[in-house]
């Protein structure tokens, strides 16, 4: 397993997790806490960003299997995903150069292109993860299994703003499903993997049910083998080879 895939995927997590629930929590929050993460929220995101590059210049099989090397001439994926990132960006910046006049319903915007930007990501995830290997051949059950990596995401920011609450025990069953809509090829090559699943799923139900003191630890500790689970499911869609199956108007300019 690539561990610079374990750590583009952990540290992208959650950064678009904080992006999507940090602003709302944050809107009628005392300054300093604004200002923590309005100088921030730049920092996180362009260290997602050159991490995100250094990974696919190492492997960019999978991106250039999705014509994801080109934003703006490229696939249909590549321009809605620059698109959304390029909107984050400068809301990042406009947060870091005025978070002072921001009014309330400001925070509350940048935290809409945030949950944008955590759907984007999931299904750029996604997609990554498929890369040449077998793909669902329904549309719809390939954005499902991208939609259903969400709750992963805003977990990660659930555990880095505070105790889990929501979206933290809602992670590990989404995966679980997500993980039924990947063709059987994939589920049987990942073989006793299942077992990482499950306890990851478990850790993260658990994590709001446990004594108070031990709901985080709980937490990241499924968080962190759900993204392993995920980060060996995309070595072996790597190594189950080319698919006829990617939907070819997605792939085309």
């Amino acid at each position: 397993m690539s561990w610079l895939v374990v750590a583009v995927l952990a540290w992208n997590l959650a950064a678009f997790g904080l992006h999507a629930l940090a602003p709302f929590r944050l809107a009628h929050a005392e300054e300093p806490a604004r200002k923590s993460w309005a100088l921030a929220a730049p920092a996180v995101l362009g260290v997602s960003a050159l991490l995100t590059l250094l990974a696919l210049a190492r492997r960019p099989d999978e991106a250039i299997a999705w014509g994801l090397t080109d934003p703006l001439h490229g696939s249909l994926p590549a321009r809605v995903l620059a698109l959304v990132f390029a909107a984050l960006a400068l809301a990042d910046l406009l947060l870091a150069l005025g978070w002072r006049q921001l009014e309330p319903a400001g925070w509350r915007l940048a935290g809409g292109l945030g949950v944008a930007a955590v759907v984007a990501h999931a299904v750029g995830s996604e997609l990554l993860r498929i890369g040449w290997g077998p793909a669902a051949s329904s549309l719809p059950l390939l954005g499902a299994a991208a939609l259903l990596r969400v709750p992963l995401a805003l977990a990660a920011g659930e555990l880095v703003l505070g105790r889990p609450r929501l979206w933290t025990p809602l992670a590990g069953p989404a995966l679980v499903v997500a993980a039924q809509l990947w063709p059987r090829s994939t589920r049987g090559a990942l073989g006793t993997e299942g077992l990482t699943l499950f306890a990851a799923a478990l850790l993260l139900v658990a994590a709001r049910f446990v004594p108070p003191a031990l709901r985080r630890g709980a937490g990241i500790a499924g968080w962190t083998l759900a993204v392993l689970f995920l980060a060996r499911a995309a070595e072996v869609s790597r190594v189950l080879g080319g698919s006829w199956a990617i939907p070819e108007f997605l792939i085309a300019p």
